[in-house]
């Protein structure tokens, strides 16, 4: 019969489907956990990283607050009449 499938070629036309079904799942699976893996640990560290910068940029900005106020506590005490000139420190 041209053109018709009997039950038996259908049924072993549908497992031969299934089957490369499960192994493309099985590739696709194994494709996931090969890329998080990968890519897990440089998230985690990339997460560690910006945390410590943070608490740099905080660190920095609290020294600089240090200076500026003991650089104005310097000019206003060795003359009081000369108009304080603000200070930029580029980091």
């Amino acid at each position: 019969m041209i053109g018709r499938l009997d039950k038996d070629d259908l049924s072993t036309k549908l497992a031969q489907l299934s089957h490369k079904i499960e192994e493309v799942k099985v590739e696709v699976y194994n494709a996931l956990v090969l890329k998080y893996t990968e890519f897990y640990p440089l998230f985690d560290t990339t997460v560690q990283l910006r945390a410590r910068v943070a608490d740099l940029h905080a660190d920095i900005d609290s020294a600089l607050t240090v200076i500026e106020k003991q650089v104005l506590s310097i000019t206003v005490s060795v003359n009081p009449l000369v108009p304080t000139v603000a200070i930029w420190v580029q980091l």
